[in-house]
C-alpha cells in the first residue's frame, strides 16, 4: 500500500520515501511476503485515460475526435502510436480507453496533458461526457 522510492534495504527493513516527501520504514518480512510493482523499471510508460461518452454520439466520429485528441498529446512518444479502444457500453456512458506513450520520467505530465485534451477535444465536437444519473419515481398514494 505504499508507493515511493525505496532508499535503502538492509537486513530487517526496507526504507521507502513517497512523492509527498514521507519516510516509512517497513520491516522486510511485509516486503517478501507482497507483490512488488516497480513502475519506474521499463523506460517507457502507457497512458491510459478512460473516458465515457453519451450514447447519442456517432461512434465513428467520436473515435475519430480522441484519436486526434491523443495525437495531439505534447511530450508523448510517437512509437508506439497513440490508440483509442472502445471499452463497453457502461450504464451511463459508452466508455473509451485514449492510449499514449511516454518516457517514464515525463509519464505524470503526459497523464495530464492527455486528460485536457481529451476534454478539449469532446467539448469542441459537441460529445458530451456524461455523468450516472438515477431517474427516482414516486408513486402517489390517496388516502
Amino acid at each position: 500500500g505504499i508507493t515511493g522510492k525505496v532508499e535503502e534495504i538492509s537486513l530487517f527493513t526496507s526504507i521507502i520515501d513517497t512523492p509527498d516527501n514521507r519516510r516509512f520504514i517497513v520491516p522486510n518480512s511485509e516486503v517478501f511476503d507482497n507483490v512488488i510493482e516497480n513502475k519506474t523499471y521499463h523506460p517507457t510508460r502507457r497512458v491510459d485515460i478512460s473516458v465515457g461518452t453519451d450514447y447519442s454520439a456517432d461512434l465513428d466520429h467520436t473515435r475519430e475526435v480522441l484519436m486526434a485528441a491523443a495525437e495531439a498529446v505534447p511530450g508523448r512518444l510517437e512509437d508506439p502510436s497513440p490508440q483509442v479502444v472502445l471499452q463497453e457500453l457502461g450504464g451511463s456512458s459508452i466508455d473509451w480507453s485514449v492510449r499514449v506513450w511516454s518516457t517514464t520520467a515525463d509519464f505524470w505530465t503526459v497523464r495530464e496533458a492527455t486528460v485536457r485534451q481529451v476534454k478539449v477535444a469532446l467539448d469542441e465536437a459537441g460529445i458530451g461526457i456524461p455523468f450516472p444519473q438515477m431517474d427516482v419515481h414516486m408513486d402517489r398514494t390517496d388516502s
